[in-house]
């Protein structure tokens, strides 16, 4: 285990939280077609249950405490350190014990806030045995999430980012031959089968939390520094913490809360023009769960750049560097354009085939997936930029702008579902264009507070920007003319597969060609590891 500089931290989370979420999105193809429509709409309403009482107990402090560790590290205040360390362990603690006992009990009240009145689909009682399998993950994740943050608070990358990938690993095995298991040997059913893969996300997270105790105790060495001659009080740490956490929390929890409020709304709205029951609950299974987890091979950059970020930001503000500060800023927001924009336009413009692979035929995913993936290209800008600013003690307005964000985004739900019902286009697609409107709303509140506080610019972001517009409108082109030549294969298996790895590969090729020869890769990784890895490659002496 080593410390990890800002580039190869955010490299190395990338190409872990990449590896997790590919697995993820991959082992859905057989585990969707495991559990079936039915398991997967009480898999998918206990998961995201489960992820905002997530997100509340446990999101918020491991990155505040990242962010408190760096500071303290940097002035070489190691009990200081080691004790905001301890205090954030027992608050994180008392939290999720909370949460798990609310979800435990309110189980059955939660489920029928999204089943209500339905008299067909699934059932309240399947939904709250569902959260309360799900929620015992509450009794583990705390422990995981604080020994990552501790880990990304001394900037060693390396560790927590293997754990995340052990983690996906252990929970696909059990998550796949559990459900196979009591759906097929046992004949237990569909919603037995959604609860045992819901369990395996707590088999998964005391597999990574295991590795990460015994790679610790082996390098007790990198968490070391000077020893002040007084720490600082209990008072002022929690006051740090409390700064950084709640701003974070609430960031973390908006995601959630997007998607609680576009299912419940979805639900609502779908009903009242005219869509059945079940199929009310299977768009919006699809909207909110599974369409969500093929965009998070686009996402993944900016989950990785949001861990590496934060310490290194706090690092640079503390030491009144805020030239650093523009500079690390902009490298992420160009990082999201030069990676991110290319995989979503091809995904958009492959929707339906690549929603097919994955899933299977259905009227409406490759419409719900075209639309979603530009808004979670948006969401991982507002992902960066909520982060940087948290970490250069802006916390306030981040929970300003994000709560503006979800408001303007529950307005406009209903509203537009219906305009879109009235003139032609799908409704359901209303939701996730609400949350667009949303989002870029919350970003330009974000980039505008940014200027006028820290005199932050954003001129080297629009520059990548600009220089990505045509090699991305090639890539385009190319794409649609393959598509043209080479018509897409409607039936679901190998050679899609093959079709749709040929079309990525061409396109990226042409793509990353491009970008290379106008400089938008070279901006954001540097000139010198750009060359050293074509090097490294034999494609350059």
């Amino acid at each position: 285990m080593k410390k990890n500089g800002f580039v190869e931290g955010a490299v190395i989370a990338y190409i872990a939280i990449v590896i997790t979420k590919i697995l993820g999105a991959f082992y859905n193809i057989p585990f969707y077609g495991i559990i079936g429509d039915r398991g997967s709409i009480i898999y998918s309403f206990a998961y995201n249950i489960y992820v905002l009482f997530l997100d509340i107990s446990t999101s918020g402090i491991p990155i505040a405490i990242s962010i408190v560790l760096s500071e303290y590290a940097t002035k070489g205040m190691y009990k200081s350190k080691e004790k905001a360390y301890k205090l954030g362990m027992r608050i994180v603690v008392g939290v999720s014990l909370a949460a798990f006992a609310i979800l435990m009990i309110f189980a059955e009240g939660i489920a029928g806030f999204y089943i209500s009145d339905m008299t067909d689909g699934v059932t309240v009682n399947e939904v709250a045995m569902a959260i309360r399998v799900v929620s015992v993950c509450l009794l583990i994740v705390p422990f995981l999430s604080m020994k990552r943050g501790y880990l990304q608070g001394h900037k060693c990358l390396g560790a927590s980012s293997t754990s995340q990938v052990i983690e996906q690993i252990v929970r696909i095995v059990f998550v796949l031959g559990g459900a196979s298991v009591v759906i097929y040997a046992f004949s237990l059913g569909t919603t037995v089968g959604a609860c045992v893969a819901l369990f395996g996300t707590s088999v998964g997270a005391g597999a990574a939390l295991v590795y990460l105790m015994i790679k610790s105790r082996n390098s007790k060495e990198l968490f070391l520094c000077e020893v002040e001659e007084k720490e600082d009080s209990t008072k002022n740490i929690l006051k740090k913490i409390a700064t950084y956490c709640v701003s974070i929390v609430l960031v973390s929890v908006s995601t959630s809360l997007y998607s609680i409020v576009d299912m419940k709304l979805l639900l609502v709205g779908l009903q009242n023009i005219g869509f059945s029951a079940y199929e009310t609950q299977s768009i919006t299974s699809i909207a909110s769960t599974w369409i969500p987890k093929i965009c998070m091979i686009v996402v993944a950059l900016s989950m990785g750049l949001t861990n590496s970020i934060a310490p290194h930001m706090a690092e640079s503000f503390s030491q009144g560097k805020m030239k650093e500060v523009s500079f690390k800023l902009n490298q992420g927001i160009g990082t999201i354009l030069v990676v991110s924009v290319p995989m979503a336009t091809g995904i958009a413009l492959l929707s339906e085939p690549v929603y097919n692979l994955f899933y299977g035929e259905s009227q409406h995913g490759g419409n719900i997936l075209m639309l979603a993936i530009i808004l979670n290209v948006i969401a991982s800008v507002v992902a960066v930029v909520s982060m940087a600013m948290q970490s250069i003690d802006c916390g306030k307005q981040v929970i300003i702008f994000t709560l503006v964000g979800i408001v303007i985004n529950a307005c406009l739900d209903l509203p537009l579902i219906y305009l879109f019902n009235n003139i032609g286009i799908p409704a359901y697609l209303g939701a996730t264009a609400a949350s667009i409107v949303g989002e870029l709303s919350t970003l330009t509140l974000l980039l505008i507070s940014l200027y006028k506080k820290h005199k932050i610019g954003y001129t080297p972001s629009l520059k990548i920007l600009l220089k990505i517009i045509i090699p991305v409108g090639a890539m385009a082109g190319v794409v649609l003319l393959l598509k043209y030549f080479w018509p897409v294969i409607e039936d679901r298996g190998l050679m899609l597969v093959v079709q749709m790895g040929v079309f990525a590969l061409i396109g990226a090729v042409v793509y990353g060609v491009l970008a290379y020869a106008f400089g938008a890769v070279t901006d954001v990784m540097g000139k010198d590891k750009i060359n050293g890895l074509l090097r490294k490659l034999h494609l350059k002496k």
